[in-house]
């Protein structure tokens, strides 16, 4: 059985299992927008969860124009 992870490779994880939604969206034919859409937006979430379980109490609250 696997420790449980911190909450700062948890936010790792989601933020690689949302980047490989983000190829994944992005690489079909024609692309499906809205789902990469989602993807950045999850990948996002899971880059300011990373910096707040990292000690950064400051992080951005969104990372592309809104």
């Amino acid at each position: 059985m696997s420790a449980p992870l911190s909450k700062a490779q948890q936010a790792l994880a989601d933020y690689d299992e949302a980047r490989a939604d983000y190829m994944r969206f992005l690489s079909m034919d024609p692309p499906d927008y809205k789902a990469v859409n989602d993807a950045m937006v999850a990948m996002d979430e899971a880059h300011i969860r990373f910096k707040l379980a990292m000690g950064d109490f400051d992080p951005p609250t969104h990372l592309r124009p809104v």
